[in-house]
């Protein structure tokens, strides 16, 4: 419930933001992809070698853009909820883990064709604040809950501008995430992951 809150407020902010703006073209956009765990070992190994068992999971997200006039530098803004599992048996115990990262971003992408042709190819890079949500673990059905924490990270991408209708646009972005880069414990491991994603977005003048 409290995800779905974050979303819906970011979503109304975007929108509001929307409404008064007036000199530039806004985008707002709705949707999702996969987010696939690189690392650290622990997180990614089965959980009947003693792993985490987070492989390829889901994710679903808002994104906002502006368009600077004559400017091929575009501001852009972001939240991404990724939820992680993994299920196994070990040491003839069944377990099953699960959590969510929820990401909220900014960062500056840049388009490398200057002039309208149905698609638009573009190199971004991103800030984000990652809130890790409580690490929630079964063991034979009994289950034990570890408080999430909350770090600073960041990630370098690609993407593409695909116009569907003159205000509809698919935009497909791919990227390497670091979600843990400042703010950890001592000996934390950085957790780092690609995401795949497709959103489609509304221009707003």
């Amino acid at each position: 419930m409290n995800t779905f809150k974050t979303i819906f407020t970011t979503f109304l902010i975007l929108f509001i933001f929307t409404s008064i703006s007036t000199a530039q073209l806004v985008k707002v956009g709705v949707g999702g992809g996969i987010t696939q765990v690189l690392a650290p070992d622990v997180l990614t190994k089965k959980v009947s070698e003693g792993g985490i068992g987070y492989s390829t999971e889901w994710n679903i997200g808002l994104i906002g853009k502006l368009d600077l006039p004559l400017i091929p530098i575009t501001p852009r803004a972001f939240i991404i909820d990724h939820m992680f599992s993994g299920k196994g048996t070990y040491e003839n115990q069944d377990i099953e883990n699960s959590q969510t990262v929820l990401e909220y971003g900014v960062g500056a992408q840049y388009n490398f064709i200057p002039v309208p042709l149905g698609f638009d190819p573009y190199i971004a890079l991103d800030l984000s604040f990652s809130n890790f949500g409580d690490f929630t673990q079964k063991v034979n059905g009994v289950e034990n809950k570890s408080s999430g924490v909350s770090r600073f990270g960041g990630g370098i991408g690609l993407g593409s501008e695909i116009t569907i209708v003159p205000v509809v646009n698919l935009d497909l972005y791919l990227c390497y995430k670091m979600f843990n880069l400042a703010g950890k414990d001592d000996g934390e491991d950085t957790i780092s992951a690609v995401t795949l994603d497709a959103f489609i977005t509304f221009n707003f003048l």
